[in-house]
Formats: C-alpha cells, sequence, structure tokens
C-alpha cells in the first residue's frame, strides 16, 4: 500500500491510497467465499460454486464492489495510522479506481484546535432578582385559586363562573367542525377558546338555557375548513356554578401537599423556592453571556466534514421533533417561509454554533484542570439510573462509552460553574428590583389564564385537592 498525504487545510488532512492488486486479490478471495454461500448459482449448491464459474455468472465487478466493502475502510484505518493523524471523525472517501489496483481518496477531519482568549478578565454586573413580598403573595394567590371548588349556583353565569355545557356544537358551511358534551366551561373576558367571542355568549345563560349564535372563525383556525368563516354555534347549560377560594389560614397550609403547620411556614418555603427558581434563571443567563464572551475572544478551527456530520444530527433532531408534532417538514417550511436550501444552511450555522460552544466549554475545562471523582461520577450515574424503566436501559449507563460522555458533561458543568464564578466574583449583594414591603394577608387575585374546557367530569364541590407550593 502507498500513502501521500496533501497540505492541511482547514483541520482536514487528504490521504491518496493506492492499495496493490495482490491485495485486492485476497479481499476478493473473501469476498468470493462470503457470497458464494449466500448467493444461488445455477447448477450448483450454495457455497459449491467454483469462483470461475461464479465470477462468469455474476462478473468480476460483483466480487471487486463486495471487496470494497471490507478493504476500503481497512486500508483507510491503516494509512491514518501509518500517518500518524489525530483523526477526529468518519472520514470522507471516494474510490477513484477499482482495478486492478484500487486508488482510494480519503479527506479525514483532524481534531477541532481551540486557542482561548482571556477569560478571566470576563466581568458582568448583572444580579439576581430579590423576590419581593409582593411575589410570595402572588404565588400564594395562584396557589389558593388550584385549590378552588366549584358549587352550584342560581341564576345566570356570570365572569368567572363555570358553565356546564351539556351540549356544544358548531358548524360552518353546514359542516360541523365542533361536537361536545358536559364541557365544563370556565368564563374568562379575554378566552379564546374555542374561538374569541365565545365566552361573551355565555354570560347571562342559567341553567335549562339554549342559544343559538353565530361567531367569525380566526384565519389561523386549525381547522382548515372553519377557519375565515361564519360559524353556527348552538348551545345548552346543564349548571352554573361558582367558585369558592378557600380561606388563607394555617388549616389552609396545612392541607396542601406538603404540609405546614402555619400559613407563615408556607410563605416562607414559597420565597425559598422562588429564591432557588431566580437564582438558577440568574446562573442560567450568566453562563449563556458568558460563554458567548469566550467564544468572541477565542479561535477555534473545526474541519468541515465534523460541521456537515453535525448539521446533519440538527436536521434529523428538527425532522424528529416535528413527526410528534405530527407535521411534515414541507409544511414546516411553508409555515415559515425558507426553502430547502435555507434549512439546510441553518442547520448547519445551528450546528457550527453548538460545536464551538462544546468544543470552548471543553478547553475551558482543561485549562481549569477540572477532574471528575469517582463519587461524583458514580452519584451522577445513579441519578441517571433512577429514571431508567429496565434493567437493560440501567444497565447501559455502566458501558465505557456512557462513563466517558457523563464525565464529559460533569466536567462541562463544572467548567461552566467556574466561568460564572470568575464573571461574577466582583459583585456585591443583590439589590431588589423593587423594595420589599412587610408580610400580610392579600386578598387572592382573579386567575388570568385564558378560558377552557377544563374536563368532561363535573367537579365536586368543597374538596381541596392537594398542590404543591410553587406550583
Amino acid at each position: 500500500m502507498n500513502v501521500t498525504q496533501d497540505e492541511i487545510v482547514d483541520r482536514q488532512a487528504t490521504l491518496n491510497i493506492e492499495v496493490g492488486a495482490e491485495s485486492l486479490e485476497e479481499h476478493m478471495a473473501r469476498a468470493y467465499q462470503s457470497l458464494v454461500g449466500r448467493v444461488a448459482v445455477p447448477g450448483f449448491r450454495k457455497g459449491k460454486a467454483p469462483r470461475q464459474i461464479f465470477e462468469r455468472a455474476f462478473g468480476r465487478d460483483r466480487l471487486i464492489e463486495e471487496a470494497l466493502e471490507t478493504m476500503v475502510p481497512q486500508v483507510v484505518q491503516e494509512a491514518i495510522d501509518e500517518t500518524e493523524l489525530e483523526a477526529a471523525g468518519t472520514p470522507r472517501i471516494e474510490v477513484i479506481e477499482r482495478d486492478p489496483s484500487p486508488k482510494i481518496k480519503a479527506i479525514v477531519p483532524l481534531t477541532p484546535t481551540v486557542e482561548l482568549g482571556d477569560y478571566n478578565a470576563i466581568r458582568f454586573e448583572d444580579k439576581p432578582d430579590v423576590i419581593t413580598d409582593e411575589q410570595v403573595e402572588e404565588s400564594l394567590a395562584r396557589i389558593r385559586e388550584g385549590n378552588a371548588t366549584w358549587e352550584p349556583k342560581e341564576g345566570a353565569a356570570e365572569l368567572d363562573d363555570m358553565a356546564v355545557l351539556e351540549k356544544m356544537t358548531a358548524t360552518a358551511d353546514d359542516k360541523e367542525f365542533i361536537s361536545s358534551e358536559n364541557v365544563e366551561y370556565v368564563i374568562f373576558a379575554e378566552a379564546t377558546y374555542p374561538v374569541p367571542g365565545f365566552s361573551t355568549e355565555v354570560v347571562g345563560m342559567a341553567a335549562g338555557d339554549s342559544k343559538e349564535f353565530s361567531l367569525i372563525i380566526p384565519d389561523d383556525y386549525p381547522n382548515p375548513d372553519a377557519a375565515g368563516k361564519t360559524a353556527l354555534f348552538s348551545i345548552s347549560v346543564s349548571e352554573v356554578k361558582k367558585k369558592i377560594l378557600p380561606e388563607l389560614d394555617d388549616e389552609f397550609a396545612n392541607g396542601i401537599a406538603e404540609g405546614f403547620e402555619t400559613l407563615e411556614e408556607l410563605k416562607a418555603k414559597i420565597a425559598t423556592d422562588l429564591e432557588t427558581e431566580v437564582k438558577n434563571f440568574f446562573t442560567r443567563q450568566i453562563e449563556d453571556k458568558a460563554v458567548d464572551a469566550v467564544v468572541e475572544n477565542s479561535k477555534v478551527e473545526i474541519p468541515p466534514i465534523t460541521i456537515e456530520h453535525e448539521s446533519e444530527h440538527v436536521l434529523s433532531e428538527q425532522q424528529q421533533q416535528l413527526t410528534r408534532f405530527n407535521m411534515s417538514l414541507q409544511d414546516y417550511m411553508t409555515g415559515i417561509g425558507k426553502s430547502p436550501d435555507e434549512i439546510v444552511a441553518d442547520a448547519r450555522e445551528t450546528a457550527k454554533t453548538r460545536l464551538i460552544r462544546a468544543l470552548v466549554v471543553e478547553e475551558l475545562a482543561n485549562a481549569e484542570s477540572v477532574e471528575v471523582s469517582e463519587e461524583d461520577l458514580r452519584a451522577e450515574i445513579n441519578l441517571m439510573k433512577q429514571s431508567a424503566t429496565s434493567p437493560a436501559d440501567r444497565a447501559q449507563y455502566e458501558t465505557d462509552r456512557a462513563r466517558e460522555s457523563i464525565s464529559t458533561m460533569l466536567k462541562r458543568r463544572s467548567a461552566l460553574t467556574r466561568l460564572v464564578e470568575i464573571a461574577t466574583q466582583d459583585q456585591t449583594e443583590p439589590e431588589a428590583k423593587a423594595p420589599a414591603k412587610p408580610m400580610k394577608k392579600a386578598p387572592a387575585k382573579k386567575a388570568t389564564a385564558k378560558s377552557g374546557a377544563a374536563s368532561k367530569k363535573k367537579t365536586p364541590a368543597k374538596k381541596k385537592p392537594k398542590s404543591s407550593p410553587t406550583k
């Protein structure tokens, strides 16, 4: 085998490989042994036809193609080893000549290079917000709303009431596109379900009332048969209910999921959870900004082949996501107004950005001499195993490949933590956006969620469902 190497360009090495005829013959002999046992030759049992007969029946090219399937990867790897290249990824291979002495061109992606800038000089003045008493009261009000019950009400339905729609139908151009029964409909002024203006029509109806009315369906309505058309709605109300909010007292605090002795303990827990959320969000923001700053000041060179491979992963992930939403790629492109070439170009940019950020963080971990202890690795593996649904799934986390991947993830996580420390080390105590006020009991605010069909089952009155403090 003769190997020559062209000049390295863009972290890619081009190898020109010429394989001797004797080497091709060896692989063709193996190819014959493999094929003769799988392919039926007229007049012979499988595996018994002589090679000359086999070649006469199927052609020499059939043996060559089979031989190249095993020979090419082998000789390319041997050429990489011989030239001592730091290969990082799958080479792009082209067979220039096949017979009698195969010639192969292999473009080998090399390990990307990263030259970090002065990341120790990065500083941000951002500070996490301080949780105010008003925010605690707002969260408490949401918990209270979540524990509300519904009781039958005499008279007409008003805003914030619930109307049980015994029947609800809608037709457009004589085609029915809505047909539901026993829908518990919460009435909000700005409701958009099933269409804007529907909730206004329900206001004023009492148990036993029926009504027909027309509404214009929005152009972006999911059902194309109804979108943009005037629809005729028909509804009948079997019951009207009013919302009953629980008293904000120690009994209420004790009745939720975690159970607290006093209302003040519940408020303290809410404040702690909100502070954790704010700090986590702040940390993620600083991480992104800091990595962007490091990337901007660093020099990274990645082989184009590596970027192409990563862009294929991006496109595959995109396709999987579209499949989950039952959307075709063509519909997606039409919706965002982009051509296939533009989609591919976007995927390439996403891939390049993703690779650069990952490489910079990895190099940062090396610069900071980040190490992962066996104890930390074991703890992370055990944590991941908890989400596994079978022994086989749990076992996969113990493979060498999985352990290496998890170790890399932990190194990057530690590197990001260190980067945040560097970027925020000159900060003083965070200041609140607004001065905190003394905690006091506040009346619950009305829910601002959009109206919709809550359930087809009726809600029992005066029942306290459990809920988490900050959910």
